[in-house]
């Protein structure tokens, strides 16, 4: 048995055109056992083990209906498994550019898909996306996850390699989840109105007969088609944000008038607090009015839950740096560090001691971080233990 003993000086005086496959410094003697026949054997043997390998986990993943995909980023060109290519609605394995798989893509999936790759790509990291197909017949067309990352040799990007996995079904059951969810908020909307007018006239009535306890009553029940109000909102919005459709009716409105109508609902609503609107000057934006009631109507609910009865609750808005700031402070227990990183996460709820966490979805403050970045904007929260906290969000004024 023999092995390569040449050295790369010999190779490359031999052969030319090694050196394009990097600098001979660099050059690692083969230990490969038996008999070299030519240069670029050895080269030749890494490949084909390479190749059998990757064969081999494609054949192990498409016994689970996973496709395996690789992209050349010198031949620019893909390369899918008979799976992977079966989801596009090709046959056998099949080799296209990049041109073919846009044209396979729903037109707004397009973007997000191709930036999370870049993103990944850059930070050498690996990514995970959806891919939207469309296809010939079905109002839904299919769905793909699609994994991968880029993989580079001597500081050179070679390839990004990854898989495909069909997740229509489940796909379509979210969609349909979501639709009915949106379906009956719109439907709830009209008799709750109704229902709300009824309660506001018989208060009304009962204040002008001086029948105080039947008034109180009235008035507990409308704070109660409030929060629903609330809650259906926050669904509705939930559903157009899982969907990637949140839509944004916007105009041009001071904000100033904004905090004066919520901080008026919030007053009526709980008078077992104290409102109040501090550095309300007049501030300009063009955006979703009544988003941004929801935003701050959660913001206010919020420091309602975690303030003591009688406490004052402060709105504010200012201009910082060409950025309206709007602010709701609060004189409750606060918000331990820890806890500060999670709240405007989906379904976070903090948990105290005392009560053992506060009523609700989790929701509400994940909706306003939703609303707000659609905006371009930003939302934030500062807060010592102990000592209240101050919420705020911050839009860009243009």
């Amino acid at each position: 048995m023999a092995t390569l003993t040449a050295t790369p000086q010999q190779l490359i005086s031999a052969n030319p055109q090694i050196a394009a496959f990097g600098n001979p410094d660099n050059f690692i003697e083969p230990v490969f056992p038996g008999q070299i026949l030519n240069q670029y054997a050895f080269l030749v043997d890494i490949s084909e083990r390479v190749h059998t390998r990757e064969m081999a986990i494609t054949n192990v993943l498409a016994t689970a209906g996973i496709g395996m995909w690789t992209y050349g980023i010198y031949s620019k060109k893909f390369h899918l498994c008979p799976v992977a290519s079966s989801f596009l609605g090709m046959k056998g394995s099949s080799t296209f550019g990049l041109g073919v798989l846009m044209q396979k893509l729903v037109q707004w999936n397009q973007k997000h898909v191709l930036d999370t790759a870049k993103t990944a790509c850059r930070m050498q990291q690996e990514f995970e996306a959806e891919l939207h197909i469309n296809t010939a017949n079905g109002c839904y067309g299919r769905w793909l996850k699609i994994t991968g990352k880029l993989y580079c040799s001597d500081g050179l990007a070679m390839k990004m390699m990854g898989t495909l996995t069909d997740i229509t079904a489940a796909k379509q059951e979210e969609l349909r989840k979501n639709d009915l969810m949106a379906f009956l908020n719109h439907e709830l909307r009209t008799p709750l109105s109704t229902i709300k007018l009824y309660i506001q006239n018989t208060a009304r009535v009962a204040r002008m007969e001086n029948n105080k306890s039947l008034e109180d009553k009235m008035l507990k029940a409308d704070q109660q088609t409030v929060s629903m109000t609330q809650l259906i909102n926050n669904f509705l919005t939930l559903s157009q944000v899982q969907d990637a459709k949140l839509s944004l009716q916007k105009s041009h409105f001071d904000l100033s008038e904004l905090l004066e109508d919520v901080t008026t609902d919030m007053m009526v609503l709980y008078p077992d607090r104290k409102f109040k609107v501090k550095e309300a000057k007049e501030i300009w934006v063009t955006a979703d009015y009544d988003k941004l009631v929801q935003v701050l109507v959660n913001y206010a609910n919020n420091a309602v839950k975690f303030s003591p009865v009688k406490s004052v609750i402060t709105l504010g808005c200012q201009m910082v740096s060409g950025e309206a700031i709007v602010t709701v402070q609060d004189k409750g227990r606060g918000i331990k560090e820890a806890d500060q990183k999670l709240l405007f996460c989906r379904y976070s709820r903090i948990h105290h001691e005392k009560t053992g966490g506060a009523k609700g979805y989790g929701l509400g403050l994940y909706l306003s971080r939703e609303i707000v970045e659609s905006h371009g904007g930003a939302v934030g929260v500062n807060s010592e233990y102990g000592k209240g906290a101050t919420f705020y969000f911050k839009l860009p004024v243009k």
